[in-house]
């Protein structure tokens, strides 16, 4: 049971892997589709009831003890996230079943759906900083796929806008990941609890706090870092906005 705050990112992996081999099945992709987003939902929710009950649960994988190996820890706040990830990728996806159209469904849109959760959920639950940027390219990755779906003039033209913005913000992203690891020389985030309050210089720690900041304030559109948001968000169907809406921004 140890292992159980996995299951919300590899059962996604899974069922997102299966669904590329026949798109053209419709019936299939969306049957599929409902069954991933049902169980990583019930998966989700074991998750929620065993960190209630045990606190925190935490997994090393690879057999490398913290801070070298790839930590993926959960507690009430992480799980309720992915409680809430699953939740509403569900409804979007029986949403999509009558309104995303034909064309699309039939076009790798319910493997990007799922993959989107994949980068969601492992960000809610990753206790590295560096996995953590590694998730949140799948999920954008997964975004590109969507934001350009079905190929309409003006989601092309808007998508440029979109790609540009994230891939400078990924950049600065592994920038401050490289400064904060030659700072503190560990990105585990529970190990960065105990010695970044250590460090004298704090300068530098104030240069990489202020890329993070950017970083996540482009990714999020905060003020006055919006810029990007309104025209990249008005053309993509209404299923696909409310996944942006609700999970990446």
């Amino acid at each position: 049971m140890s292992n159980l705050l996995l299951f919300p990112i590899i059962i996604p992996l899974f069922f997102a892997t299966v669904l590329m081999i026949f798109p053209k099945r419709l019936k299939l992709q969306r049957l599929i589709a409902a069954i991933a987003a049902g169980t990583t939902l019930i998966a989700a929710l074991f998750l929620l009831a065993k960190v209630n009950a045990d606190g925190v649960q935490a997994v090393t994988l690879g057999s490398w003890p913290a801070p070298f190996g790839i930590s993926m820890v959960s507690d009430t706040l992480s799980a309720l996230l992915v409680v809430t990830t699953s939740i509403i990728t569900l409804f979007v996806v029986f949403y999509s079943f009558p309104t995303i159209g034909v064309k699309r469904e039939q076009s790798y849109y319910y493997p990007a759906v799922i993959f989107l959760m994949v980068g969601v959920n492992g960000a809610f639950t990753t206790g590295d900083i560096f996995n953590l940027f590694v998730f949140v390219e799948v999920l954008l990755m997964a975004s590109y796929t969507l934001i350009v779906h079905g190929g309409e003039k003006p989601q092309l033209r808007e998508s440029i806008k979109y790609l540009l913005v994230n891939i400078i913000s990924s950049a600065l992203f592994v920038a401050a990941v490289a400064f904060l690891y030659s700072v503190t020389g560990t990105l585990n985030m529970a190990d960065l609890a105990v010695k970044i309050p250590q460090i004298e210089e704090t300068g530098i720690l104030t240069v990489i706090a202020v890329l993070f900041l950017v970083v996540f304030g482009f990714k999020a559109a905060i003020f006055s870092l919006y810029f990007w948001l309104p025209g990249s968000y008005y053309s993509p169907p209404v299923p696909i906005l409310a996944l942006f809406g609700a999970l990446l921004t």
